[in-house]
This record gives structure tokens, sequence and C-alpha cells, in this order.
């Protein structure tokens, strides 16, 4: 492994910062952005939230979650603009470390912090969490109220609602319109769409449909980094699991 690089203790915390989101590792990300937090220079809120950030970023790319959970918290203490984005990080660490509870716990209160353009991911990140603990109910909930402030990601929202409606026994009455906005979208082509369609055609029968879709997803997802391999695991596992079973019918 080569050196980590040698920095002057005179830089300022921004230019840490810097250093730290060019790093090439998680261990330099960190020690550069530890260094940024321990300068005598005072770091304001923004980049404080900011070096703390690429610190948790680090821990979850090593999967030491608990400490990335730990990181989190203290981003959520800081406060400022971004707090949405520090529960949302905390709720992925505990989903990480298989707390389910704490993780829909952290997830409500990014959604409740979003700002008006962050706040229908948000919803859908709580819906996608209760979907997988099996709370369907409240993942419709969820998406119904990250409707009301969608744009570009509408049709994703709507979709993922239809899914769980059909594994609910019901099927939407405008389930084609939504399918055809989704496929439409930009959202489709970028991955997560894939997934969404994949298990829609899959509860319709559509087994061959279903299959190129899962496929696409699994492939638009086989490099991703350790963040967001965390952050798919259970996405990534179900796909799997009924590419599989469409396989061996």
């Amino acid at each position: 492994m080569p050196p980590l690089k040698e920095v002057s203790t005179s830089r300022t915390p921004e230019e840490f910062l810097r250093l730290a989101l060019e790093a090439d590792s998680p261990k330099e990300r960190a020690r550069f952005a530890s260094e940024g937090l321990e300068t005598d220079v005072e770091v304001d809120r923004d980049t404080h939230f900011l070096l703390l950030r690429q610190i948790y970023l680090a821990h979850v790319e090593s999967h030491r979650f608990q400490t990335a959970a730990e990181i989190a918290e203290q981003m959520a203490s800081v406060g400022g603009p971004l707090l949405d984005v520090a529960h949302h990080d905390a709720s992925r660490a505990h989903a990480a470390l298989g707390d389910m509870t704490a993780a829909i716990e952290r997830q409500r209160l990014a959604a409740r912090a979003a700002p008006p353009d962050r706040r229908s991911f948000q919803c859908w990140a709580l819906a996608t969490l209760l979907h997988f603990a099996d709370d369907l109910d409240g993942a419709v909930s969820a998406l119904t109220r990250g409707d009301r402030w969608a744009r570009d990601d509408r049709p994703l929202l709507r979709a993922h609602r239809a899914w769980i409606e059909l594994e609910l026994d019901e099927v939407p009455e405008d389930l084609d319109d939504v399918i055809a906005a989704l496929e439409a979208s930009q959202t489709a082509r970028k991955g997560y769409g894939q997934l969404v369609l994949g298990m829609i055609r899959f509860r319709l029968g559509d087994h061959r449909a279903a299959a190129v879709h899962l496929r696409a997803f699994l492939r638009r997802n086989a490099n991703i980094d350790a963040a967001k391999a965390v952050t798919l695991r259970e996405e990534l596992r179900r796909a799997r699991t009924v590419l599989a079973q469409i396989e061996s019918d």
C-alpha cells in the first residue's frame, strides 16, 4: 500500500475537506477529514458537517457500521440544512447493523427534517425500509406522502406503491399508466426503476419481462461502491432470489 500523502498542518478545514473528497482510500479519507476538524482555525458549521460525513463514509466503506452510526449522530448534532442527510446516513448504518427499528426511526426523522426538494426522496427511503420490514400499509402511506412533494421521481414512487399493492393482492386501477410512466422516465434507466418494473412484472406473472428488468438492475449494480452496496443490500438480495426462482421454473 502506498504511503499516505503528507500535508501541511497550516491547511484550512476547507482544504482538508477537498483532500478528503479526493482521497484514494477510506483510511486516507478519514485522516484528512479528522485533521480538518483538528486545525486551529474555527470550522464553520457546514464544513464541520461535511468533514464528519467524510469520516462517516470512510467507516461505511470499511464496514465499521457501529462507528459510522455514531459519526452520523455527531452530524445530526451539528444540524444545519443537511440535517435530513445526517438522519438518513444514521438510518443506513443502523440498517447495515440489522437494527431495523432504529433504521426506521432515524429515517422518519429524515423525512420530517427534509426540505421540500428532498422530501419525496426521504419519504421513499422510509417506504423502502417499511416495505422490507413487512409493514406494507406503512410503506404505502409513506409513498403517498412522498408523492405530494415528488417531481421527476413521481413515476418511481407511484410504481413502487403499485409493487407493494400487488404484494397486498390489490391491483391498482391505473397500473398500466403507472408502468408506462416509469418506463418512459429517466429513473427506469438509472437502475432502481428496473428493480421495480421487474417485481411488478413478476407479480403479474410475466416472468420473461421480469427477468429482463431484474438482470438489468443487477448488471447496473454489479460494481457499485461499498456505501451504495450497503444501501441496496436487500434490493439486490430480493432481485437475485426472484431471478433464481424464475430461472428454476
